[in-house]
């Protein structure tokens, strides 16, 4: 079998995939079936047509993986993911690669993957772990330029270094909310990682509107629905000060078009501006602050 993967081109990846794989052992031929059909669903997702050998040979080198993480990683594919996975791919958002350990952390594909891009790089929001935003601050202006593929390559390059560091360090994971403006986006990203364990339910409750507290609930599991809508679960404290403030407008969707024109977000980095274009910034900057301090007062309609 591993002679006539090594001879087609396509499939060459199963046999590097195979090696740390035990020979003995006998996957269950209801897994390998229930594999296909995942591949096969997963494939219509993704508008291609797949051939009987190349799903054999998935599910083949799939069946060493739990059906719950297996489970999870189809999933994932068909959320985040632009292409048709390769075996590789599938295994890191399963858990299965070497550099994909235990601690919670994505994998670099998974978590390039997970990145806002393009007209959305303002708009959606994002748990992440601080390797992941020191990655996306590193590669944010490559991405501002239309350079996905310079983009792609700085964060991977970064990512895997801030990672091997923190692991080597011994150091968990901390999860962090990047606030977009789109709401829907926002409610689902939270639903996400409260159900991947990355949030607590009480935690994402401070960035959900008042107003949509129960299309946020219908999005989570049975049991953490019924814990919201019964009132057992409290939001946390809002963040304080002028960071609260601005925290609340984001999160009401009430932030006004001239600061959103000019967004202070925690994605942005510095760039190279002319002396007159520094002025107008230190003045449009101040407008901001004044603009919080009356909000925050009560005088604006960011007030809590």
């Amino acid at each position: 079998m591993e002679d006539e993967i090594r001879q087609n081109g396509n499939l060459i990846e199963s046999t590097a995939l195979v090696k740390g794989q035990s020979r003995t052992s006998r996957p269950d031929p209801a897994l390998k079936i229930w594999i296909t059909n995942q591949v096969s669903a997963l494939a219509v997702t993704f508008g291609i047509e797949i051939a009987e050998r190349r799903l054999e040979v998935y599910a083949e080198h799939l069946a060493d993986i739990s059906r719950e993480h297996l489970q999870r990683a189809f999933w994932r594919a068909g959320r985040d993911l632009k292409f048709f996975p390769k075996l590789a791919e599938l295994r890191e958002l399963a858990g299965a690669l070497p550099d994909t350990l235990s601690d919670g952390r994505p994998g670099p594909e998974e978590a390039w993957a997970r990145m806002p891009k393009r007209e959305r790089m303002e708009e959606d929001s994002i748990v992440w772990c601080e390797e992941e935003r020191a990655a996306y601050a590193a590669c944010r202006p490559l991405l501002v330029d239309g350079d996905l593929v310079g983009a792609r390559v700085a964060f991977k390059e970064r990512y895997q270094k801030e990672l091997a560091e923190a692991r080597g360090q011994g150091r968990p994971p901390q999860w962090i909310m990047s606030l977009g403006y789109d709401i829907d986006h926002r409610l689902t990203a939270l639903a996400n990682a409260v159900q991947e364990g990355r949030m607590r339910l009480e935690n994402a409750l401070q960035f959900v509107p008042g107003d949509r507290e129960d299309d946020f609930a219908r999005m989570l599991p049975s049991a953490q629905r019924k814990l919201l809508l019964s009132g057992k679960v409290k939001n946390s404290p809002s963040l304080p000060g002028l960071a609260g403030v601005l925290a609340k407008m984001r999160m009401d969707g009430t932030v006004p078009e001239e600061l959103k024109a000019n967004p202070v977000h925690a994605r942005e980095t510095s760039s190279d501006h002319s002396p007159e274009e520094w002025r107008e910034l230190r003045e449009k900057a101040k407008a901001q602050i004044e603009f919080l301090k009356r909000s925050r007062n009560g005088s604006g309609s960011g007030a809590a």
